[in-house]
């Protein structure tokens, strides 16, 4: 099924994610901010404000060792040979019944 959200709402399911880990791994978001090298003032602005740099998000999610979260973000189409891309562009043959 395709789920289809908005940016704030991607934001605040990754600062749901951010902040339930951190409590799990009993930090406190000054802590947190340091551990991810981000200002604490940052920090805030990112949980509270929703804003926030994809580089700092990284960070966190790094620094919270988050990794199976970023191999989504990061995966890249699968390349196909260039037989297949020239055969998905023709139209199918019309079929005469």
């Amino acid at each position: 099924m395709l789920e289809l959200s908005t940016p704030i709402e991607l934001i605040e399911k990754t600062i749901e994610l951010i902040e339930n880990e951190r409590k799990v791994q009993k930090l406190q978001q000054k802590e947190l901010a340091l551990k991810a090298d981000i200002p604490f003032p940052t920090y805030k602005d990112f949980v509270y404000k929703k804003r926030a740099s994809l580089e700092n998000i990284l960070k966190l999610l790094i620094a919270l060792r988050l990794f199976d979260n970023l191999k989504g973000l990061l995966k890249q189409r699968e390349i196909k040979s260039l037989e297949e891309i020239k055969n998905e562009s023709k139209l199918p043959k019309r079929i005469i019944k």
